[in-house]
């Protein structure tokens, strides 16, 4: 199928367009806008804002919520993404916007040149439905109060988001071991304060 000459812009450039210095935009217009490059870039514009260590309360459980919203529709084979009317509403701030241009978009524009069709090490669906799956596990991760644990999951969810796009299979892979590192992380942690709390409050020989 021939594309269309927007469709073969770089990601970073319909970015660029889409989020305009001088308005503000809803998540339900910047989804109908990107509508036609499926999940893949939505993922992105998501995990952008979330790269940033220190974010505003509840602002990475929002977004946590919206990468489970998105991997059980993947999960379920829809062709794009759907947003519940209350999130469609919801309006990107002018600072949010303003910082996704000056740091999320030159940010992107590296990745990119890295970026290029490799092959899949399975099947395209069996690829969407894998990464689907990481994706929740992520989301599920940011609903948590788990400290610090903003950056690698979005780091995770734009490589694979990507991946997807460009049918890059290293990116895929890339996004998967990050995930890895994130679960040992969590699992080291967990182990660690069990121990401590046995230590602290556990009963003696």
């Amino acid at each position: 199928m021939r594309q269309e000459p927007r469709e073969l812009e770089p990601l970073s450039t319909i970015l660029l367009d889409e989020l305009t210095e001088d308005e503000t935009v809803t998540l339900g217009e910047l989804r109908d806008r990107l509508a036609r490059r499926g999940f893949g870039l939505l993922m992105i514009v998501l995990a952008l804002p979330t790269l940033i260590p220190v974010l505003p309360p509840g602002s990475a459980a929002f977004i946590g919520l919206l990468y489970i919203l998105l991997s059980l529709q993947m999960l379920f084979g829809r062709d794009e993404p759907w947003l519940p009317a209350r999130l469609s509403r919801f309006r990107l701030s002018a600072r949010t916007i303003a910082s996704l241009r000056t740091r999320g978009v030159p940010f992107l524009r590296r990745v990119e040149r890295f970026s290029r069709p490799r092959p899949l090490l399975v099947d395209e669906r069996v690829a969407t439905r894998a990464v689907a799956l990481v994706v929740l596990l992520l989301g599920i991760i940011l609903l948590t109060p788990l400290p610090f644990l903003n950056t690698l999951p979005a780091l995770a969810v734009m490589l694979m988001g990507i991946g997807l796009l460009n049918r890059d299979g290293v990116f895929i892979a890339a996004g998967l071991l990050i995930t890895t590192g994130v679960l040992l992380i969590i699992g080291f942690g967990l182990g660690t304060l069990y121990a401590l709390f046995n230590r602290l409050f556990g009963r003696g020989p």
